[in-house]
Parts: C-alpha cells; sequence; structure tokens
C-alpha cells in the first residue's frame, strides 16, 4: 500500500516537475512539493496506524484560553 502512495506521488511529480521548473514558476514548484510530501508522510501514518492529530484540536487550544477571557470580561 506505501509502494502504491510512492508511485502515485512520483506519477504527480514526473508530470508536473517539469511543466512548473520550465515554467520557472519556483514558488508553486515549493508549494506543491510540500504538499507531495505532507501528503506522503500522511498516507503512511494512516498504513501504519500511526495517531494523526486533529487540526480541531489546534483551533481549541488556540481559542479556549480566548474565549474564556472574553466571556470573563462580558460576564
Amino acid at each position: 500500500m506505501i509502494w502504491i502512495a510512492f508511485l502515485v506521488a512520483a506519477g504527480a511529480v514526473i508530470y508536473e516537475y517539469p511543466r512548473l521548473r520550465r515554467a520557472r514558476q519556483f514558488k508553486e514548484l515549493t508549494v506543491f512539493t510540500i504538499i507531495i510530501v505532507c501528503g506522503l508522510m500522511l498516507s503512511i501514518a494512516l498504513k501504519k496506524h500511526l495517531p494523526i492529530p486533529n487540526p480541531l484540536d489546534f483551533i481549541t487550544a488556540v481559542y479556549k484560553p480566548m474565549s474564556r477571557v472574553l466571556l470573563s470580561v462580558f460576564n
């Protein structure tokens, strides 16, 4: 299963990399690389049954103290 993820990512890189490089779109190439690497890491983590953090946990951790302060101010 992990090899399938690598093959799909390699296919995407083979397809997109030459076009982005030829067009001198280096920012887009950087973002493309970051997205491919993150996708591969997440798919490997899913296959190996590793815990994947929920993005909502981060949002809750940031906004919970702010909401407590606002509630104490307005109550």
